[in-house]
């Protein structure tokens, strides 16, 4: 592994050579311990002849755990001045993250250098993921798969969208998932299980572009709540698993008792637009291209039951996956960006019906290969009826399905 990480930090070097930044330090724990294997609290320095991890506090365990070469007990901005030129340059950090305080500290301790956001060169290099990390993210898939065969299991008549969440995410901590998913965006924290079901399937909490559930509080506003299931509820459940570090990501729809023939139609079509997704992905296609296909899909409708218009995506139909759960590339009508050999994606095909508050989900982990794709996560796709006790008092009728009129 150190001879990996000190590629790493050579390929590194070359995009800071070709943006013309003459040094970095990096401060966000995931991109240090991507360059420097360790999550204690410290700062990397990388410069044209030196790699220097400082460390603020645990140094005799970051130093068994680092990959590189020069680990030493911080001072502050003071330890990095002795290794900086002193004649100046540009400064790259990351600016995405990093506090406004710890910038202005920057500035005013190195005055001869300028500063530069060092993110987006950081975040393109750790799209394309390493035989390792690969590996790594295969086995968080897995676990995934392994919670959401077994989330049928729990699913009844009564259930809480809460208690739900916390039968797969037992699951998912037995396996070994971290407890926490690591969200680059700032002000956000998300754990490893999103439960919505009727109608909280229409509420978009504004943490991400997509549906978020209702969640317990005005303080967790998205994520499960105590709502309970009914009969022939939607149920959608998204896993976010964290392994090792590298994150995987899946969602299954699943139905309380029998699925409505309607429901069964909106399933389809999003099965239908991942599918389209999954035929256009290969090296040089751009994010933008991938969302078109699969917007393409999702605006023709299916009728009866969904006219053309009726049914919507929403911003985006996948995000890379790494050591964050929002990575380069995003699969956006914006997106430029190409897809790569080595990119780690999770594909999240969101459909909603704009007239009514239903919402069917698929959302898979794959690898981008050389000549295509690679599918990581192996959970079956169809839509998933969940066997119940159905008594005389919990029947209810239909939700409400009405075809579409051919005038």
């Amino acid at each position: 592994m150190k001879n990996e990480t000190n590629e790493r930090i050579d390929r590194f070097r070359i995009l800071l050579e070709k943006s013309g930044i003459d040094a970095a330090l990096l401060m966000h724990p995931r991109d240090v311990f991507y360059y420097a294997g360790t999550m204690r609290p410290a700062s990397l320095l990388v410069t044209k002849d030196a790699a220097v991890l400082f460390v603020r506090r645990g140094y005799d365990r970051a130093w068994r755990e680092a990959t590189i070469k020069r680990v030493q007990l911080s001072a502050g901005f003071d330890s990095i001045a002795k290794i900086l030129d002193s004649s100046g340059g540009q400064l790259g950090t990351e600016l995405d993250v990093v506090p406004v305080q710890l910038v202005q500290r920057l500035a005013a301790t190195f005055p001869d250098w300028s500063l530069a956001d060092v993110s987006p060169l950081v975040l393109t290099q750790r799209s394309v993921k390493d035989l390792d990390e690969i590996s790594t993210i295969r086995q968080a898939a897995g676990i995934a798969d392994d919670a959401l065969r077994l989330a049928p299991e729990y699913i009844d008549v009564g259930v809480t969208e809460l208690e739900l969440a916390t039968e797969v995410e037992m699951v998912m901590r037995a396996a070994g998932h971290e407890a926490h998913v690591p969200i680059r965006s700032r002000n956000m924290v998300m754990g490893g299980v999103l439960v919505m079901s009727g109608t909280n399937l229409a509420i978009r909490g504004g943490y991400g572009r997509v549906v978020t559930g209702a969640g317990l509080s005005p303080a967790m506003p998205y994520g499960p709540s105590r709502r309970e299931f009914r009969l022939r509820n939607l149920v959608v459940v998204d896993a976010n698993v964290t392994f090792e570090g590298y994150s995987a990501d899946a969602a299954r729809t699943f139905v309380v008792g029998e699925a409505t023939p309607g429901n069964k139609v909106l399933h389809s079509v999003a099965l239908a637009a991942e599918d389209a997704v999954f035929q256009a992905l290969k090296p040089g296609v751009t994010g933008a291209e991938l969302f078109a296909v699969a917007e393409t899909v999702v605006k023709e409708g299916s009728r009866p039951y969904y006219a053309q218009g009726s049914l919507a995506l929403p911003e985006f139909v996948g995000h890379g996956v790494g050591l964050e759960a929002d990575e380069l590339p995003v699969l956006d009508a914006r997106e430029t960006l190409v897809m790569m050999p080595g990119m780690t994606l999770a594909i999240e095909v969101e459909v909603s019906a704009i007239s009514t508050r239903k919402m069917v989900k698929i959302e898979d982990t794959v690898l981008v290969t050389e000549d295509g794709f690679e599918l990581l996560t192996s959970a079956p796709r169809e839509l998933i009826e969940c066997e119940v006790e159905v008594l005389e008092s919990d029947a209810e009728a239909t939700e409400g399905e009405v075809e579409v009129s051919e005038s």
